[in-house]
């Protein structure tokens, strides 16, 4: 058995030579994408409300610095109140805060007393900066404003009473923000949930309009976008309300697979009758999402199911549908259901909360944490190999500031830390980007300061244009984002008494040097897509090889059925699916690492996507015929055998195939799938042919496995 940790780890395959070609250089040079309907009107007003309140409050109060360190601590704090949903991020906002605090005094007093310290101190946060990638985006962002508020404060020695007051103005601007996040959560309430759901269900329609269009493969892998709303719910809902929201998503997964089942059929069904039916659920599916949108008060009648005055009944009969038909209708029933209950504060809901026996146990998250921290420390893998590189390059950077005694370097190690990524294509982009952007905004900066001089109300009120405009634009464009970034810094250092002019031409040159520094850091050291991703391929074929074992297994023995469990494991298989495909699209981006290049990526995300829709299928039928299961098994025990036998040899070859990417040898020792497969076709089985005919999807898909990674591996071969 291949267990693949959930670390990356670096290949054993000799590292081949990069080529960066002219239209890869060409893409990542560009401005970047510019999308309007993902400008963040809300996020920036509620930010810029938090930065510039304490501006205000020092102006009116004559004590502008201490609002400005104020303003500094809502700054990051303002970045992480971006992240999560709803306690989440506040949970964020709050660690965010008291990092950059202490981070602050730090600085501070180490830059007044013993500057040489702030190399490794600088070298240690970035390790540490690091390192949390591998915990998630949250926790990443927190984390990485702890070494921007060191910085900021070792540009302003203070001594360490002085530095513990600006420390604890800092930890004040981040509460603000804080504060300014649950005061959100008063504001229609249950809202942001509800579009989310309606976002899902829409997508459901759209895959449903697809089938009936004749695009008869699986839904996208990734997880619906309810999913973090309602795990992370509004806590002003009533519990009542939060159960409906989890009975929605529930019904959401399940209509998924239901879906996926009847995609299986659309191609063979020359009456087209399963399209006309696939039409009339993507119908249905948007009255669920309009009627969500609408909210709980405004619901007029119930969503219209497809299945008045339509005859698909005896249309499927033929065609061996009607099963995932049935499923579909049941599903859009218990939906009008849940959405015809409103918040109901009659209805029994446990002490501690509603919950789905249908989903995982939620992780302990310091255990969690603990675990993943450690499985990352190793520089083998592509996280400890980030952190130590983040590490080297910023304590480097930092020691040449030091020596050289550059005026404003701290923006030099600064811009390092914000544009070193753990992939290639990232980095290039956001240096070039960020060296533009800051060119820009000094300019802009510099620009404003000067015409808003000596007014100090000339200040607040630029830095509060210019902070908004760069929170409105941080999901947009990360050029257009740096550029008022560096507008509102230049304009808040004004208030410090460090000159505009001087501070916009120094950021320019420092940011220029920082970016080029984590340029050529990442050549020195890669961290190629190419290599890694045989660990993510790998670990791909590992959760679903344990997915669909899991499936044939309770088809064979109904009795036993979890619907937890397979649940927790196609939450695994989808998750491993979407970053394998998130990494086919980084491979595209960087130099050419064979044997792992984009075009084996491709197909190999192709094929899997045929074994996915197999499985969900399978998933569909499992859930659909738990006492049919038990009535139709044959009571011979042969039949339940070769059901059993399959599974063990479907995990076995998966597991094998798995093993060969990480180790470019040719895989040896698979099950004879289709002679293992052979009785099954003499034998009854639970659904009859619906079984049948998922089975035969799930033999040919992993055949086709096999026949890509022998090629990769002969391609190897051929290569030494």
């Amino acid at each position: 058995m291949v267990d693949i940790p959930r670390r990356t780890t670096q290949s054993a395959a000799r590292r081949p030579r990069a080529r960066l070609g002219r239209e890869q250089l060409q893409g990542m040079l560009r401005p970047g994408r510019f999308d309007r309907h993902e400008l963040a009107y809300g996020g920036a007003l509620r930010v810029a409300v938090g930065v510039a309140a304490p501006l205000a409050a020092g102006t009116a109060t004559g004590h502008l610095q201490y609002g400005a360190f104020a303003s500094l601590g809502a700054l990051p704090a303002g970045f992480a109140s971006l992240q999560g949903v709803t306690r989440t991020r506040a949970v964020t906002v709050v660690a965010a805060s008291a990092g950059a605090a202490m981070s602050t005094f730090v600085g501070g007093v180490l830059a007044a007393s013993a500057p040489w310290l702030l190399v490794p101190v600088v070298a240690l946060w970035g390790y540490g900066t690091g390192l949390a990638v591998c915990l998630g985006r949250w926790t990443s962002v927190a984390v990485l404003q702890w070494p921007v508020a060191l910085l900021i404060a070792a540009g302003i020695p203070l001594g360490p009473s002085e530095a513990a007051l600006r420390a604890g103005l800092v930890l004040a601007g981040g509460l603000l923000q804080c504060a300014l996040v649950a005061v959100s959560w008063t504001l229609r309430p249950g809202a942001a949930e509800r579009a989310a759901l309606a976002e899902s269900y829409r997508g459901l329609s759209a895959y449903a309009r697809g089938l009936a269009a004749g695009r008869a493969g699986p839904p996208p892998p990734a997880d619906f976008v309810a999913g973090d709303a309602v795990a992370d719910p509004n806590p002003l809902l009533p519990a009542a309300v939060r159960a409906d929201h989890l009975n929605l998503l529930e019904q959401a997964e399940r209509i998924r697979a239901s879906l996926a089942a009847l995609a299986v059929y659309t191609d063979d069904d020359t009456s087209g009758t399963a399209r006309l039916f696939a039409a009339d659920t993507a119908q249905a599916l948007d009255g669920v999402a309009d009627a969500l949108n609408t909210g709980p008060g405004d619901r007029a009648s119930p969503v219209q199911t497809p299945d008045g005055g339509f005859t698909w009944q005896e249309a499927a009969g033929d065609t061996g549908w009607h099963w995932a038909a049935e499923a579909l209708l049941c599903q859009l029933r218990a939906v009008n259901r849940i959405l015809g209950h409103g918040p109901t504060p009659k209805r029994a809901v446990p002490r501690d909360g509603p919950a789905s026996p249908d989903r995982p146990v939620p992780r302990d998250t310091v255990r969690w944490t603990a675990l993943t921290l450690r499985a990352n420390l190793t520089a083998a893998g592509e996280t400890g190999r980030h952190a130590l590189r983040l590490a080297a390059v910023t304590g480097l950077v930092e020691f040449l500031v030091q020596v050289t005694g550059l005026y404003e370097g701290r923006w030099a190690v600064l811009t390092a830390f914000l544009v070193l990524r753990p992939d290639f294509a990232t980095t290039l982009t956001r240096s070039v980007h960020r060296a533009v952007g800051t060119a820009v905004g000094a300019g802009l900066g510099a620009s404003a300061a000067i015409l808003a001089h000596p007014g100090d109300a000339g200040l607040v009120v630029g830095a509060t244009i210019a902070v908004a405009a760069a929170f409105a634009l941080f999901a947009v464009n990360y050029l257009l984002f740096s550029v008022f970034l560096t507008a509102f810094l230049v304009i808040l250092l004004e208030t410090f008494g460090l000159p505009a002019g001087s501070t916009a031409t120094a950021r320019l040159a420092q940011t220029a040097l920082g970016a080029a520094c984590a340029i050529i850091a990442y050549w020195v050291w890669p961290t190629w897509e190419g290599l890694s991703a045989q660990q993510k391929f790998a670990r791909m074929l590992t959760s679903h090889s344990r997915y669909t074992a899991a499936l044939l297994r309770q088809l064979s023995h109904p009795e036993e059925l979890d619907p937890g469990r397979l649940r927790a494991l196609q939450t695994t298989a989808r998750r491993d699916r979407t970053d394998a495909e998130a990494s086919m699209a980084r491979l595209a981006a960087e130099p050419s690492q064979p044997p792992m290049t984009p075009a084996v990526a491709r197909t190999l995300v192709a094929v899997v996507t045929r074994l996915a829709q197999a499985e969900l299928a399978l998933h569909a039928l499992v859930l659909r015929h738990p006492a049919a299961g038990q009535e139709e098994q044959p009571q011979d025990p042969d039949g339940r055998g070769s059901l059993d036998d399959l599974a063990v040899a479907l995990r076995t070859t998966l597991e094998r195939l798995a093993e060969s990417l990480l180790t470019l040898e040719a895989p040896g020792g698979l099950p004879p799938l289709h002679r293992i497969q052979a009785p099954l076709r003499s034998q009854p089985l639970p659904a009859g042919q619906h079984t049948a005919l998922v089975v035969d999807g799930l033999v040919d898909a992993t055949d086709a496995l096999t026949d890509v990674v022998r090629r990769l591996v002969d391609d190897r071969a051929a290569r030494r």
